[in-house]
């Protein structure tokens, strides 16, 4: 997101601009107890917005369809939550779609309604991310009411870091806000001093890549300075060295032909319990986790990491930061994918005898792995298929049973898993820990591929509760920060369970996937545990399409019936021939009808004409950047927790989103 149209015609002829649309005013009413709303939607009785909030709606005519917006405009309307999250990626989510004309009427009624309730960290938060919509609005403002806009904006940061002046979601939204604005606001200096607040305290870093922005505009600030050679190091620690994206990401996802995806911005450690569990991430797709056994005399490695070299330069990480470590002689494979076994040979390497505790039946997902792709930066471009290929156990682990590995014991637990037949849990009952593979992985299954049990999760989770572990280790951060415990898990599990039931009754009844994604199906009583939202939400979309892709055929019905799928052959070529043969339109015309798509939000839709288009009228005009800024918004509406969304638009863009550097 660039803030740099904040005053631009303003140094022209003033007054001959009004704002381009017009804000709604924010509702007057004021809450204490709000009541649940639940309504038929489809077939399904699921929670609808509060009164107060219900012209807040996604209107499909006027206002393009985004099912993150939809689910957090509903949760958020019963009240304020202490989690920054769910506030900043709704806040996200209008500017990636362009919908601030929505997203400032929505936050200024909540903070309205609801200020009484909150406390002053809260407080804070909700209005750093109304500062953040107001920000980019900016530009759209009409000139005579510009600068008034931008000094409440200042006004609205000014109060949200008086309320919490430790608070790095301010800090972050005035850096990033002050960087931007003309020099006459003389605000270039304070922001220097955000971003290096935000710099010198890394511990503070909300979540993992948080801070790619700080570096990035620190860069611009070093530049408009005159100092090259510091504004060089920031960009490259910025990661943007090869390409600035159009939008703001402070995801965790990278994504590099060398490397493949990363599920960490930058290489890191933690110790998850002291002395005992490490979790290592930026080494490969998968995070890797070792154990030191209750003797100290084993080092016991959780999976083989992504390929044989991001596995060992993981494990030379571990020993450099923890020298006394114990040898590594035996590691539990929990699936056989690619980003947990396609390290092994570096194990066998260390060892000859190392031995690999695994599944009878991994032979399928192993299969499944050997598939070409067409887009390689999931894997890197050097992946080898031999690194999976050449993967079996020696240890066969077909029935549930108990290990015994340096006086550790260990349990092992055979599931049909979410995602692979062949998943294990590792049970550490003396520290209180499962270690969960991917079975809980949102995707229930890699999207490319015939796979997933959505019935299989069930069992997992009902397995794992009955465990009650104190805590879960997922093969990635992100599925272990939604599921990171007993109470989370349950919380999922029963809204899972609600959500695959309407999802398949809908698809008895003609539904397609599309159709019940669009329903914003939420279930009733989810708005009173905030801490399962982004849990919920984050997999509901494709629990609904693999639900889909194991009930349907080849073709898929549509409610409507007029709009069914899998009976053309519709792609990119004929899109492109609708353009310019039969709508006859020119480049400039195609141009700006992108244009009006992104302005409306509607990126789906802009990517795949810019693909068309660029197809038919060549890469050397104005198409390919705009091309471009599409996949930037839906990259950037999925960089948490859709890391195979991320990795498809940012090669369909021919680009790389390097990691974070030191």
């Amino acid at each position: 997101m660039e803030l740099k149209s904040f005053i631009y015609p303003m140094l022209l002829i003033v007054g001959l601009f009004q704002a381009c649309s017009t804000i709604p005013e924010p509702l007057n009413n004021y809450a204490t107890n709000v009541k649940e709303v639940v309504g038929k939607v489809g077939l399904t009785e699921s929670l609808l917005p509060s009164k107060p909030f219900s012209t807040f709606k996604q209107h499909e005519n006027d206002r393009s369809f985004h099912a993150d917006i939809a689910f957090y405009e509903t949760v958020l309307s019963y009240g304020p939550i202490e989690d920054p999250n769910p506030i900043f990626l709704l806040a996200n989510a209008y500017i990636a779609s362009n919908q601030q004309d929505y997203g400032i009427p929505y936050f200024e009624s909540i903070i309205e309604r609801f200020s009484p309730q909150m406390n002053n960290g809260t407080k804070s938060n909700y209005l750093s991310a109304y500062a953040l919509l107001r920000a980019s609005y900016a530009e759209r403002v009409g000139v005579l009411s510009r600068i008034g806009w931008i000094k409440d904006t200042f006004q609205v940061l000014e109060e949200a870091k008086e309320l919490s002046n430790d608070n790095p979601l301010v800090y972050w939204v005035s850096g990033i806000v002050y960087a931007q604005v003309p020099k006459f606001f003389n605000k270039r200096k304070e922001a220097m001093v955000n971003l290096r607040w935000l710099e010198s305290r890394p511990e503070l870093e909300p979540t993992p890549g948080f801070y790619r922005e700080v570096y990035h505009y620190m860069s611009k600030l070093y530049l408009e300075d005159g100092n090259q050679d510091l504004a060089d190091a920031y960009l490259a620690k910025s990661g943007y060295t090869e390409y600035v994206p159009k939008q703001l990401f402070t995801g965790w996802f990278s994504t590099t032909k060398e490397k493949g995806l990363l599920f960490a911005p930058k290489p890191s450690i933690e110790e998850v319990v002291q002395g005992r569990i490490f979790a290592l991430r930026g080494f490969g797709f998968s995070d890797l986790y070792f154990v030191v056994s209750k003797d100290g005399e084993e080092l016991i490695s959780i999976d083989a990491g992504t390929q044989p070299f991001s596995l060992k330069a993981g494990h030379e990480f571990l020993i450099e930061h923890y020298p006394n470590l114990p040898p590594l002689r035996n590691a539990i494979i929990t699936h056989a994918h690619w980003d947990h076994v396609g390290g092994h040979s570096y194990f066998k390497s260390l060892d000859s005898t190392f031995t690999f505790y695994g599944r009878e039946n991994f032979h399928g997902t192993v299969e499944r792995v050997l598939k070409n792709h067409s887009y390689h930066q999931f894997r890197g471009f050097g992946f080898k298929a031999h690194w999976v290929g050449h993967y079996a156990p020696d240890s066969i682990i077909s029935t549930r049973r108990r290990i015994h590995i340096g006086r550790s014991e260990i349990e092992l637990i055979p599931v049909s898993g979410g995602e692979t037949e062949d998943a294990l849990l590792a049970h550490f009952p003396e520290l209180g820990v499962v270690f969960m593979g991917d079975a809980l992985m949102p995707f229930y299954g890699e999207p490319w591929t015939e796979e997933g049990d959505i019935d299989g999760a069930l069992e997992v989770m009902d397995t794992t509760l009955e465990l009650n572990p104190k805590y879960l280790l997922h093969g990635h951060i992100g599925i272990t920060v939604l599921y990171e415990d007993s109470k989370q898990l349950q919380l999922y599990r029963n809204a899972y369970g609600w959500l695959v039931n309407e999802t398949r009754t809908h698809l008895r009844n003609g539904y397609s996937a599309k159709d019940i994604i669009r329903l914003n199906l939420i279930p009733p009583g989810i708005q009173n545990t905030p801490e399962i939202f982004i849990g919920y939400l984050s997999p509901r979309d494709h629990v609904i399409a693999r639900t889909a892709d194991h009930m349907v055929g080849i073709w898929q019905e549509e409610v409507s019936g007029k709009d069914p799928e899998g009976l053309d052959v519709i792609t990119s070529v004929e899109r492109g021939r609708l353009l310019e043969l039969y709508l006859d339109l020119s480049e400039k015309q195609v141009t700006r009808a992108l244009e009006k798509m992104l302005e409306n939000g509607d990126n789906e839709l802009a990517l795949q004409m810019a693909i068309a288009a660029e197809a038919r009228y060549g890469k050397d005009g104005k198409i390919t950047p705009l091309k471009e800024e599409a996949a930037d918004r839906l990259r950037s509406s999925v960089q948490f927790f859709d890391p195979f969304k991320f990795v498809t638009y940012t090669e369909i863009i021919e680009k790389e989103h390097h990691i974070i550097s030191d």
